[in-house]
């Protein structure tokens, strides 16, 4: 078995000569062959002595790739770590970094996978751009002192700081609020990830398209908050907007049960205002439903 596993490699391996002799043990039909990877030939040095670090076996039981940065790693590894992408709910980009040197990965024979994570990854760093420059923090310490982290890096300091999801539905990221809040809870299934225009249900989806401007679309929708009669200033968790009360006492009010909530006039935290008029001069769901106001960019300038 171990004698036909070893022909099954073989032929997925790269068999042209290198200089030195030895196969190359590559991608077949790769357009540039890897260094060779006998230890000690040509006083090569590799990471891993003999083992891609990534999976541990030797380099010569799978195809091999070298990336842009100049590190070795089996194909397969490399090509499974882009499949699997992110980890958790929250959409990052680490995956696409070399494991060693985290220098961005780039090869030819990965163009096919990395080509739609590029797009993905350019879609959501102009969404972060655009957010920033609307919060007013493109002059931010992080990124106008020399000692801040982002230092004349305004992307990275949009990226880290901004939560961006994957709807489960239309499979399009959306804006789900600040990483930090994030940081302080569970992960969330995602399942429940829904964008905004996927989240409405059936009988109120027209009426919510009516809401999305042509000019700003999906990312700058003002909410009602979800647990109360007021405006949403915060969206967290890539699934609920609060008010500012509610979102200090997030933890009262998003794991209490539906039928507890207030009716509105809701008041902030589950208090229930005397009336019968909607502080919000609005009519909406239930509370405990997501509500789309309109947009907010919009709303603001008065062109709504």
């Amino acid at each position: 078995m171990e004698k036909l596993n070893a022909q099954m490699e073989t032929k997925r391996t790269c068999q042209r000569p290198l200089a030195c002799g030895h196969h190359c043990g590559g991608i077949p039909n790769e357009n540039v062959c890897a260094p060779c990877i006998m230890k000690g030939c040509q006083n090569q040095n590799f990471y891993g002595d003999g083992y891609c670090i990534m999976c541990t076996e030797p380099w010569t039981s799978k195809p091999i790739i070298q990336i842009v940065c100049g590190h070795l790693f089996h194909y397969d590894c490399i090509r499974q770590m882009l499949k699997n992408r992110w980890h958790g709910s929250r959409i990052t980009f680490g995956f696409m970094l070399c494991p060693l040197c985290k220098v961005s990965i780039s090869h030819s024979d990965l163009c096919e996978i990395m080509s739609p994570l590029v797009h993905l990854y350019e879609k959501i760093k102009t969404k972060a751009l655009t957010r920033l420059q609307h919060d007013g923090l493109f002059q931010a310490k992080d990124i106008t002192q020399p000692s801040g982290k982002y230092y004349k890096d305004p992307t990275g300091f949009a990226m880290d700081t901004y939560a961006y999801y994957m709807c489960s539905r239309c499979r399009q990221p959306y804006f789900g609020g600040e990483r930090r809040c994030q940081d302080e809870v569970k992960e969330v299934n995602p399942k429940k990830l829904i964008c905004p225009l996927c989240r409405v249900t059936t009988k109120n989806k027209d009426t919510t398209k009516k809401k999305v401007c042509s000019k700003h679309g999906l990312d700058y929708l003002q909410y009602k908050c979800r647990f109360c009669c007021s405006l949403a200033l915060f969206h967290c968790f890539g699934t609920s907007h609060f008010c500012e009360n509610c979102h200090e006492y997030y933890s009262v009010v998003y794991n209490a049960p539906r039928e507890s909530l207030p009716k509105c006039p809701a008041g902030p935290c589950g208090q229930q205002l005397s009336g019968s008029e909607c502080p919000l001069g609005i009519e909406h769901p239930p509370t405990g439903e997501e509500f789309v106001i309109g947009c907010v960019m919009c709303l603001n300038s008065n062109s709504y």
